[in-house]
């Protein structure tokens, strides 16, 4: 009895930038409940930048490395493109990850696994859902975030970090650290905080003030895009 799924296919859709526990527990949730799970990583298309400085490959080799031994078949992680950029939710969205999502399994999800960032609520249109059940995991049962996670490696704080992380991806701090610092805007927030002090405090306020830019560039190009 112990080993009864409720659920056939579970999906877990997010960018996992780069993964951390909060990320982890989604994962179980699903693994727990479900026959199958597919996790999907997405802004594919996208590396080198604030918000998505990871290649996807490094993304994926994170969360395989978090359960090895799993089958393809009982858990499968892919990558997923966004179909502008990631502030571009609309139910065209949730249409594309449901074709993914189908294209991968040959059927959508019957357990949608999600974090409680508000907006994930308007990916999908009712219809697209009919027959499929959506569970969120508060943050608030473990409030770290992948943005958090990458200002560790920033400030070189590996003890905070494990914290964060799971235990099997701890020997990948060193490759982890070296690919987000060879980028240009992750350097600059270096630079900027180490004139204060090295500290996650300073990094999550430079990095705002960044974020804050990025949001306004990454808005108005959907606008000239609609």
């Amino acid at each position: 009895m112990t080993n009864y799924k409720f659920y056939d296919l579970g999906v877990v859709c997010g960018r996992f930038n780069h993964e951390q526990l909060g990320h982890v527990s989604l994962f179980d949730v699903s693994r727990a409940l479900c026959k199958r799970t597919l996790i999907l990583v997405g802004s594919k298309q996208e590396y080198g930048t604030l918000r998505n400085p990871f290649r996807v490959e490094t993304r994926i080799d994170v969360i395989r490395e978090t359960y090895p031994g799993e089958s393809e078949e009982i858990f499968m992680v892919r990558g997923i493109d966004d179909l502008t950029n990631e502030y571009d939710v609309t139910s065209d969205w949730g249409k594309f990850v449901k074709s993914e999502v189908e294209f991968h399994k040959h059927k959508f999800a019957n357990l949608m696994v999600y974090g409680n960032d508000e907006f994930r609520s308007k990916w999908f249109a009712p219809e697209d859902l009919i027959d499929t059940v959506e569970m969120i995991i508060p943050r608030s049962t473990n409030p770290i975030s992948g943005t958090m996670v990458r200002g560790m490696l920033v400030i070189d704080d590996e003890s905070s970090w494990q914290k964060a992380t799971h235990p099997l991806i701890h020997g990948m701090y060193g490759r982890l650290r070296s690919e987000l610092m060879g980028i240009p805007v992750y350097k600059e927030i270096y630079n900027r905080i180490r004139k204060k002090d090295l500290t996650l405090e300073n990094f999550m306020e430079v990095y705002k003030e960044f974020e804050e830019e990025d949001k306004k560039i990454k808005l108005a190009q959907l606008q000239t895009q609609k």
